[in-house]
């Protein structure tokens, strides 16, 4: 026994399923950095010293 079927996919379903799935798309790309970001830098260095250059006011601000 075989049966034919068709579906018929209106504009709006097709919209609803894009939004779901750009959705679905940012939430796991959204988690996915924050996730990425809250890892500790495994290569850090505690003996390798940072240099800040402080910004040109403050260089003129012991003269006055």
């Amino acid at each position: 026994m075989t049966y034919n079927t068709t579906t018929q996919v209106s504009g709006a379903d097709r919209v609803v399923v894009s939004l779901l799935a750009a959705g679905m798309m940012f939430v796991t790309g959204y988690t996915a950095v924050r996730v990425s970001l809250a890892q500790p830098a495994a290569d850090y260095d505690a003996s390798v010293q940072i240099n800040v250059v402080p910004h040109e006011g403050t260089l003129w601000a012991d003269g006055f």
